[in-house]
C-alpha cells in the first residue's frame, strides 16, 4: 500500500539534502517510525530517523554510517557520531540531530532488551518495529509511503496501537518489555485505543519490565508526566501490571481510603487527580505523584478513623527510595524531597502565625517554595483548606515585597567574627552564622551589634555546657 505525503517546512530543506546526495550517490532514503506517523496526524514531527540503503550492494551494514560520511562533507557539517556496534550514525543536520540508521533483524537473549542486529530486508525492520503506526516509511527519493505491514496507515486512521506482528505479540513484548510502557505513553499522547490482543500480551509480559534500564524507564515515564493530563497512562498501568513492578508504592496506594472529611477517593486515585491538578513541570508532577508515597505505612484497617498527619516525612523518604532506584539526578530528587516535605505547612497555617513562622516556612523551602505552594493547591482541591493557601500566599507576598520574608545574606562575615572575639578559626563561625540566622528568623532587621551579641551568648552557653 502507498499514499503520497509532503514534508512540512521545518523539515522540508534537511530532506531535501538527504535525498539530493542520496540520489547523486547511489543511495536510498527512507525516513521511518513516529516522524512519518506524526505526519499522517497532523502533528509536529520530530526525532528525524533516515534508514538508508546502498543501492549497489544491499548487504552493506555500514550504509547509513557511509552515507552520513558523505552528507557532512557534502554540506561543510561537523563529522557524525558513529555507533559501528549498531550501523548507526548521528549528524546534525539545519541544527537538527538526524540518526542515519541500516534495514535491520534483530536476535534477542532472554536477559536483556538490547538485540544483536543484522542487516535485513525492509519488510524485516518493519516487522522488528513495535506497533503499526511507527513502522511506516517514506521513500524521499519519490514520496510514496511504504506500509509493509499492510496495516499502519489502517490503525493510524483508526487511532489503534497494534504489534506489527499480531501472531508474536507476546514474542514482541517479551522481547523487549519497553515496548509495552511506550505502548501506554503512546495512548496517552495520540488518544488511540490499544488493540485488545495487543493489549492481553502486554499483560502478560508486564513483569519483564525488570530487565529493561532504570534510566529507559525513567525517560519513558518523564514523558508521560508532562502530558496535558497524566492520570489515564497511571490507571492502564495499573491495569497491565506495570504499576507494581515500577512504582509498587503507589499501587499499593488503592487499598488506603482517605479520611473522609478530607477525600472520598482511595489514596491512589486522590494522588491521581492531584497530578491532573498540576501543571506540566516534571519537577511538580512528580512531586505530585510520590506526595502521598508514605500513607500505606501509616493505615491500618481496623482504623476508619486513621490519621495520617506526619505522613509527609515518610513520603519524603519513600519518594528519595524511588527516585533513587530509576536514577534520577540528585539535584532533581532533592527538590522533590523537599516539596513532598514542606506541602503540608499551607494546610496548618493559621492567621494567628507570626511573621517569624512564615519565615521559618520560606526557609525550609528554599528555592523550592513555589512547588510547594502548587504541590499544596493541588493537593488540597477544592478542600476549604484551599482558602487558608491563598491567604497563606498573600502573606508570603506581603512579607517579600517588604523585604521581610528572607534574611540578611551574611550579616557578618568569618573575618569579622574571629576580629571581634580574637578567636583561630574554627567550627564554632559555622555555629554562630547558624545562630545569627536563626535569630534573624524572628528579627531580620537585626542589626550587626545585636549579632554579635546573639553569638556572644552563643559563646557563653557553649563555655557553661562544657565546664559542667
Amino acid at each position: 500500500m502507498m499514499e503520497k505525503i509532503r514534508i512540512p517546512e521545518t523539515f522540508a530543506a534537511i530532506t531535501e539534502k538527504i535525498s539530493r546526495t542520496a540520489e547523486e550517490n547511489n543511495f536510498e532514503a527512507y525516513a521511518v517510525g513516529g516522524f512519518v506517523r506524526d505526519l499522517f496526524l497532523g502533528r509536529q514531527p520530530k526525532d528525524l530517523d533516515i534508514m538508508v540503503e546502498d543501492k549497489k550492494d544491499k548487504n552493506n551494514a555500514l550504509a547509513g554510517i557511509k552515507f552520513s560520511k558523505i552528507l557532512a562533507k557534502e554540506y561543510s557539517l561537523n563529522d557524525p557520531v558513529v555507533f559501528e556496534r549498531f550501523g548507526t550514525s548521528k549528524l546534525f543536520i539545519e541544527a537538527e540531530e538526524v540518526e542515519f540508521i541500516m534495514p535491520r533483524k534483530e536476535y534477542y537473549d532472554e536477559s536483556s532488551r538490547n538485540p544483536d542486529t543484522e542487516i535485513g530486508s525492509l519488510e524485516q525492520d518493519a516487522l522488528r518495529r513495535d506497533f503499526t503506526v511507527n513502522a511506516l516509511f517514506l521513500r524521499l527519493s519519490d514520496m510514496e509511503v511504504l506500509d509493509l505491514t499492510k496495516r499502519g496507515l489502517e490503525d493510524i486512521k483508526n487511532k489503534i496501537i497494534r504489534v506489527t506482528d499480531p501472531q508474536n505479540a507476546d514474542v514482541i513484548f517479551n522481547q523487549d518489555p519497553l515496548r509495552i510502557l511506550r505502548a501506554v505513553r503512546q495512548k496517552l499522547q495520540l488518544a488511540f485505543d490499544i488493540e485488545p490482543a495487543t493489549f492481553e500480551a502486554m499483560k502478560k509480559a508486564s513483569p519483564r519490565i525488570c530487565i529493561v534500564a532504570p534510566e529507559r524507564i525513567r525517560d519513558e515515564i518523564n514523558k508521560i508526566l508532562t502530558e496535558k493530563k497524566p492520570s489515564p497512562a497511571f490507571y492502564m498501568m495499573k491495569e497491565t501490571g506495570l504499576l507494581a513492578e515500577i512504582f509498587p508504592e503507589i499501587e499499593r496506594l488503592s487499598a488506603v481510603k482517605q479520611p473522609s472529611k478530607y477525600h472520598d477517593d482511595n489514596v491512589f486515585e486522590h494522588t491521581l487527580k492531584v497530578l491532573d491538578r498540576t501543571a506540566p513541570d516534571l519537577i511538580l508532577r512528580m512531586s505530585a505523584l510520590l506526595h502521598d508515597s508514605g500513607k500505606f505505612d501509616a493505615f491500618k484497617q481496623e482504623d476508619e478513623k486513621i490519621s495520617f498527619h506526619g505522613h509527609e516525612n515518610n513520603s519524603a523518604l519513600i519518594a528519595e527510595n524511588i527516585l533513587k532506584r530509576l536514577h534520577y539526578p540528585k539535584e532533581f530528587s532533592g527538590k522533590i524531597v523537599n516539596t513532598i516535605k514542606n506541602h503540608m505547612q499551607p494546610k496548618n497555617y493559621s492567621s494567628v502565625w507570626k511573621d517569624s513562622a512564615v519565615r521559618r516556612f520560606a526557609a525550609s523551602c528554599g528555592d523550592d517554595m513555589d512547588y510547594v505552594l502548587e504541590l499544596a493547591k493541588a493537593d488540597f482541591g477544592k478542600d476549604r483548606s484551599g482558602e487558608k493557601i491563598f491567604e497563606f500566599i498573600s502573606r508570603i507576598d506581603s512579607l517579600k515585597n517588604r523585604k521581610l520574608l528572607y534574611p540578611k545574606e551574611e550579616l557578618i562575615s568569618g573575618g569579622e567574627l574571629m576580629a571581634y572575639f580574637g578567636l583561630t578559626q574554627g567550627q564554632w563561625i559555622k555555629k554562630a552564622k547558624e545562630a545569627i540566622y536563626e535569630a534573624q528568623l524572628d528579627k531580620p532587621e537585626m542589626t550587626k551589634d545585636e549579632a554579635f551579641g546573639v553569638v556572644k551568648e552563643m559563646l557563653n552557653n557553649l563555655l557553661n555546657n562544657s565546664e559542667k
